[in-house]
């Protein structure tokens, strides 16, 4: 085994629009705490989940319940990545008990330096928000509701209040450590399947949607902004234990072959993309659905980078190598269904090869990446996911289905 160095041991110093832009935001979170934030309607903006409160919170969740209002509420931290997760317990009047008014909810705040650099310079936040605002209730999916998302281009502060699927439908979330069987990924597919089908084409992502943004430019902006192609050699390096020996030796074609791969997203239809499909953003009611949650990358581009992504990131690298082409195969079959446009398999399959750089892409730079940055994965997590995507790129040689473009 080759000695491993620690986590963004071989980070980048921070450019200088990372430096100005940490410096902004962290002035803004001291006055924020100077002046103790607190949020009373709806509209306000919240930095972090401390600024709640029952006046707020009768705003956001008893709007449509005479008569109703909170009394009291507790917050339950949950986790902590790319942003700040916690649970509120919320107790109400008789109306609110008799309206059934949800008793716990779910939130995700930015409260620090590290989380708003990364989702609020981006536009991930506001992303996110706009999902759940304007096209979430279009959807017949196993998506969590939204009650409430503000965000604050000034300071970047941002705060989504949601459905706990956990209390609601019984909800266990998955992990890298999850194993997916053959139906759980089915109903994986079919889900995807909807959702870009329902979207194909669909002229209101050119008109009224315009702030999906093109992945083109999502993925063209990270390497501006957070030097994606650097920390992914370097995370190539870190990770090299767990990469095929083969695909080790044309390390040098993969960036190259990951820049061919965006042609499709610049020629082909588009659809609205989740576009960070990995295992860790799935969860599993109590009636076996599966749900798909953080909406935060949403793109619009080909439905063939949300399919290699889900595959390559969900399941065991044997389980991919026996199921895959039949899940392709009912994957567009569903896709079909759904938007009534069909799909060559072997055009689809090629598309297939090359999208898997572009779910490696989401993978390498929370292995290592800048400092200013949050720690969005465990590293061993990270690991697995880059085990195996490069198995799947080996496997399918991605490489070389990249030749032709």
């Amino acid at each position: 085994m080759k000695l491993r160095q620690g986590k963004n041991a071989m980070a980048q110093a921070p450019t200088d629009i990372e430096t100005t832009t940490a410096a902004r935001i962290a002035r803004w979170i001291e006055q924020e705490k100077r002046t103790n934030v607190k949020a009373k309607r709806a509209g306000d903006i919240l930095p972090s989940v401390d600024a709640v409160t029952t006046e707020w919170l009768t705003d956001v969740v008893c709007r449509n319940s005479a008569g109703a209002h909170v009394s009291d509420f507790r917050i339950e931290a949950v986790s902590s990545g790319t942003h700040a997760r916690h649970r509120l317990h919320v107790t109400y009047n008789e109306a609110g008990e008799k309206a059934r008014l949800p008793k716990t909810l779910f939130t995700k705040t930015l409260p620090t330096v590290e989380t708003r650099l990364f989702v609020g310079i981006t536009g991930h936040a506001r992303t996110e928000g706009r999902f759940y605002t304007q096209l979430r209730p279009e959807l017949d999916l196993e998506i969590p509701l939204c009650y409430q998302s503000t965000v604050d281009r000034e300071s970047l502060a941002a705060l989504h209040l949601l459905e706990d699927v956990v209390a609601t439908k019984g909800a266990v979330f998955c992990d890298y450590q999850t194993y997916v069987t053959r139906e759980m990924a089915e109903d994986m597919l079919d889900l995807l399947a909807v959702l870009h089908g329902h979207f194909y084409n669909d002229t209101r992502l050119k008109n009224d949607f315009k702030w999906v943004v093109p992945y083109v430019n999502w993925f063209t902006g990270g390497i501006t902004k957070f030097k994606i192609d650097h920390y992914n050699d370097e995370a190539l390096t870190q990770a090299a234990d767990v990469i095929p020996a083969t695909l080790l030796k044309r390390r040098d074609q993969i960036w190259p072959a990951t820049m061919k791969a965006l042609q499709v997203h610049k020629e082909r239809p588009h659809t609205f993309l989740h576009s960070d499909v990995h295992i860790g953003n799935w969860y599993q009611t109590a009636a076996g659905r599966m749900g798909l949650c953080d909406w935060q990358c949403a793109t619009k581009g080909h439905w063939s980078r949300d399919l290699a992504y889900v595959l390559s990131a969900g399941l065991q690298i044997e389980d991919r190598r026996v199921w895959e082409h039949d899940l392709v195969r009912r994957y567009l079959d569903r896709l079909q269904q759904a938007c009534g446009q069909r799909f060559d398999f072997d055009d689809s399959w090629n598309l297939y090869r090359q999208q898997m750089f572009h779910a490696l892409l989401m993978w390498t730079p929370t292995l290592c990446h800048s400092e200013h940055l949050p720690s969005m994965q465990p590293e061993a997590a990270s690991l697995a996911m880059i085990e195996r995507m490069t198995a799947a790129i080996d496997d399918l040689d991605s490489i070389g289905s990249c030749n032709g473009l």
